[in-house]
């Protein structure tokens, strides 16, 4: 009953830090979100969230997205998050409460899962609680809150929970323990981002490997390897659906080795632990990267911590965490170390992400156990080693030195004239050349060791104490939570969700109804709340075939193809993606300008077609002076049945349509091919409506990017859907491992195997 109050007590001062820190927002309504302006919440997740959920509400699982890109896969994708428990708010909130409350909530979960993890070690309940604090408000994890990554919170939410659950087994060699991993697993799957599933599933491979070092339990390997299958087959109406997808997209190429390797951790960043600004706070960060990719900062208590723990605690208990942060630290390196190259070259995964520097987080995890593992050893013995508080006082007074000298060094232009010049900055670049602020950054970063200075002295008057009065050990809990807590709440900008959308856009597109696109290269994701379609997008779903045109025609190499396109010019191609505006920005005013050719229709009925295979020689014969959209269309296979030339060729009309289908009614005078100016995929089928002359319908590609349908003469009535056979079969395979997974939860709970 003590452990369980104990831990309950914990619990509800986590929360209390939580609603300490986003209370303000809340319970007040309104449309102000957490976050900056200029970051991924405005320009991707608010509009992803905004769809998704729209449809939902609807009783419609968004399997596709017709707002950008020209369609592209959306529930495939991940990042909506639709299967996630907590984003199931968006059912019920409006967006912006909805989205405050998920953050706070995944927050207050990451805390609660280090809380357990560390009690499951036999850890004291404040070094728990401590942890669970620590890793909340953490650089590696809170400053995504900055950047308004909805999905990677979520994401990291459920790492420390997987690591418990492993060290479960290792304790007690039960089953229920297996089943709470599978969950963790589920859910981070569920969240999101792969990216984060990866790197914890790497972590916790080598984790698991060396806790298995020595003990040859086949058994023990068995159990452990079942929480990532179990959790696997119970995602896998998420994970089989992003295979796919993945295969489809600009995911499922090599990206190149330039881009991959983007936003490595940088070695220099490594003063984030002690001194979190010495780069500028978030808004004016003028380092390498971004900072929330490159932040370490978990308190200087808590690293001072971690250094006791890595000294004094024995070495059976600190070389596991102690190699696992190491190892994670190196991989964050990225290529500033030899190994990226051999990895990215030879083990799959490492050429599909860039941002290598997330591994940070799974590194702040083990730091902060080692904190909480310095901090038990404290609580159990009743001194502190007289050399290690002699050598705080020394550190201390070296970084005031460091402080003074930063204050006055000439230098301080030339290294940040140093840092610009990597080429890895993402600050306004006057900046590194504005006398002002390059003074302002040199007092930030002077001003940020001193504090560190006095941070660390303060550490060391806490453990001085400690043999005279054991409540000071509280004191330097409070010192390293205050730490974190205002380091994080410093990150934590908020801005109105009602500039998301241009009200001078909306107000146009209004006033100008009808089946058409456009393009606004500053905010495409804007398309999914002004529900009209954009041709281009901001998320890595772009299908390959469409970036590859779409980068060709902006005259890049189609081989290079990401989501990331620079629009320069108008192309005569656009009119077959039913371009109809371009919309642009100068000085703070809109401008929009009509395509200077007239847009395809959504349908069209074409006669004549040529047979090209080939990608090249596809975009060839695309530019060919003879070359006409509207009279002929390109394929890569045999059409069936064959188009007879005809100038009569009847009309198609969409007579329901949804996000994932069009249902299509035509009458046809002679056998003709139905050009869908909607983007293709071979998950996109055909399906005969009674009524029809035809009883079978081929999808096929057209023009390299869009659908075509072969018809028959006479009438038809058709559906065309986006249907993922993955779809299908990972709902069976997870409501079968879900059924599976109920049934052994409730033989364990009578078995009592939790």
């Amino acid at each position: 009953m003590e452990n369980r109050r104990s831990a309950l007590i914990s619990l509800l001062l986590l929360f209390a830090l939580t609603l300490a820190m986003f209370g303000d927002l809340l319970f007040v309504g309104g449309t102000r979100v957490f976050g900056h302006q200029a970051t991924d919440l405005f320009l991707q997740y608010y509009p992803w969230r905004d769809f998704g959920f729209r449809e939902l509400a609807k009783g419609n699982l968004a399997l596709w997205n017709p707002y950008i890109f020209s369609g592209a896969p959306y529930f495939g994708g991940m990042q909506a998050g639709l299967l996630y428990p907590l984003n199931w708010l968006f059912l019920f909130l409006p967006s912006p409460a909805a989205i405050n409350w998920t953050i706070a909530l995944n927050l207050f979960a990451t805390g609660a899962g280090m809380f357990f993890w560390m009690r499951v070690r036999g850890l004291h309940v404040v070094a728990s609680f401590f942890a669970g604090a620590l890793i909340m408000f953490s650089g590696p994890h809170f400053l995504h809150v900055f950047a308004g990554h909805l999905p990677h919170l979520a994401a990291m939410t459920w790492s420390p929970l997987v690591f418990c659950a492993i060290d479960a087994v290792f304790k007690t060699r039960k089953l229920g323990w297996c089943l709470l991993g599978m969950f963790a697993v589920t859910l981070q799957v569920m969240a999101g981002f792969p990216q984060y599933v990866f790197y914890t599933a790497i972590i916790a491979g080598l984790y698991s490997g060396l806790r298995l070092i020595g003990r040859g339990n086949w058994r023990l390997a068995g159990m452990l390897l079942s929480i990532y299958l179990g959790g696997a087959a119970l995602a896998a109406v998420q994970l089989l659906p992003a295979i796919e997808a993945t295969h489809e997209t600009v995911r499922g190429i090599r990206l190149p080795f330039d881009f991959a390797s983007m936003l490595a951790f940088p070695p220099e960043n490594l003063v984030t632990l002690l001194a979190p600004s010495f780069f500028g706070d978030i808004a004016s960060y003028w380092g390498r990267c971004y900072l929330w990719e490159t932040s370490l900062f978990l308190s200087v208590t808590g690293l001072a911590l971690a250094v006791y723990a890595t000294i004094y605690v024995e070495r059976r208990i600190k070389w596991i965490p102690l190699a696992v942060t190491l190892t994670a630290l190196v991989l964050a390196l990225g290529v500033h170390t030899p190994l990226f190259a051999i990895l990215y070259a030879h083990l799959p995964g490492f050429d599909r992400f860039r941002g290598i520097a997330k591994f940070t987080f799974p590194a702040s995890l083990f730091v902060v156990l080692l904190a909480a593992t310095g901090l038990d050893r404290l609580f159990k013995q009743g001194k502190v080693e007289a050399k290690f508080v002699v050598a705080i006082f020394i550190v201390a007074a070296g970084l005031g030195i460091a402080g003074i000298w930063m204050g006055i060094a000439h230098s301080w232009p030339g290294l940040m004239n140093r840092m610009h010049a990597t080429g890895e900055t993402y600050l306004v670049p006057h900046l590194y050349t504005d006398t002002e602020f390059v003074a302002k950054a040199q007092h930030r970063a002077g001003t940020a060791i001193f504090v560190a200075a006095g941070t660390c002295a303060a550490v060391g008057a806490f453990l001085a104490f400690r043999k005279r009065d054991a409540r000071t050990l509280y004191g330097l809990v409070v010192l390293g939570i205050v730490e974190v807590f205002c380091f994080a709440h410093a990150a934590r900008p908020t801005f109105d969700t009602r500039t998301i959308v241009s009200s001078e856009e909306k107000s146009f597109l209004d006033k100008h109804p009808g089946d058409y696109r456009i393009v606004n290269p500053r905010n495409p994701n804007s398309a999914m709340s002004l529900r009209v379609p954009d041709i281009w997008g901001y998320d890595p779903t772009v299908v390959r075939r469409y970036a590859e045109f779409i980068t060709w025609t902006q005259d890049g190499d189609p081989n290079n193809a990401t989501l990331y396109v620079k629009f320069t010019h108008f192309d005569p191609l656009y009119a077959m993606l039913r371009l109809r505006y371009v919309f642009g920005q100068r000085a703070n005013e809109l401008e929009t300008a009509e395509a200077p050719i007239p847009a395809m229709p959504h349908l069209q009925l074409i006669s004549n077609y040529r047979l090209v295979k080939d990608r090249d020689a596809i975009f060839d014969a695309l530019r060919s002076k003879s070359f006409d959209p509207t009279r002929e269309v390109i394929l890569e296979s045999d059409p069936m049945p064959k188009p007879s030339p005809n100038e009569k060729l009847g009309n198609a009309r969409i007579v329901e349509s949804s996000t994932d289908s069009l249902t299509i009614e035509a009458d046809v005078e002679q056998s003709s091919i139905l050009l869908i100016t909607d983007v293709y995929t071979p998950a996109w089928r055909a399906i005969s409506l009674p009524g029809s002359a035809q009883s079978n319908y081929q999808v096929l590609p057209a023009n390299y990017i869009l659908r075509a349908v072969p018809l028959a003469t006479g009438h038809h009535r058709l559906r065309v859907e986006y249907a993922p056979g993955s779809f299908a079969i990972g709902k069976w395979i997870s409501i079968v491992t879900a059924f599976c997974f109920l049934v052994t939860m409730g033989w364990c709970g009578k078995r009592g195997c939790s």
